[in-house]
């Protein structure tokens, strides 16, 4: 009974210790991420409008594949978007709507936004030695945002990110760096749909499991 019991415990403990490993190599690291983007400071997009905002993330990495320099990562990426908004153009209201004057009282002033969004993403990264790296990653993910403007609903959408980036490893934890290009809108969900774009930087540090 007690070589039993001893090697039901010896069986738990390698299952278990194997199951760490695995879950250590599978996840990659976790950090803290902050940026900023902007619709019309780095490159100018569309004069009708202001749309900047700050981002606090934390980001989680995952290994889907590696092979020789080359790596494939899901991203999980819980977020928070502090935004600002105001819509500049007169005219982007036309004075054929009913209630033109009212809406253009609504919209044109400034306003601050608050997002939630939780990025889910894939990236391709290559090495090239094992502290330096670079990337390319695209995401989609759900968001909500609590308020309307002229060119989207207030509530459900979805936040497209298409990035690059460069990571650099100092033992357990590493720098990154990246510029992205992201884009805001409902699908339709809800009128209005015209959404948001932005370009910026984002930093972050990180804490690497392998």
């Amino acid at each position: 009974m007690k070589f039993l019991f001893t090697a039901i415990f010896c069986s738990l403990y390698f299952i278990a210790h194997s199951q760490e490993q695995a879950t250590e190599k599978k996840w990659l690291r976790i950090g803290f991420v902050s940026g900023y983007s902007s619709q019309n400071t780095f490159l100018k997009q569309d004069s009708d409008y202001l749309y900047e905002n700050m981002s606090y993330k934390i980001s989680n990495h995952f290994n889907l594949s590696k092979k020789d320099n080359h790596s494939w990562e899901l991203l999980v990426e819980p977020s928070y978007y502090r935004s600002r908004h105001q819509l500049f153009n007169y005219w982007f209201i036309s004075h054929t709507v009913p209630n033109g004057d009212e809406l253009r009282a609504k919209f044109m002033p400034f306003k601050s936004m608050n997002e939630y969004v939780l990025n889910l993403g894939v990236i391709y990264r290559y090495y090239f030695n094992p502290k330096n790296s670079i990337y390319g990653l695209a995401n989609v993910g759900p968001m909500y945002i609590d308020t309307e403007t002229e060119r989207l609903q207030k509530g459900f959408a979805f936040s497209d990110i298409f990035a690059l980036g460069s990571n650099y490893k100092l033992g357990r934890i590493s720098l990154d760096v990246k510029c992205l290009f992201r884009h805001v809108s409902n699908a339709n969900l809800q009128k209005p749909n015209f959404g948001y774009n932005a370009i910026g930087f984002e930093l972050g540090t990180y804490y690497e499991f392998n």
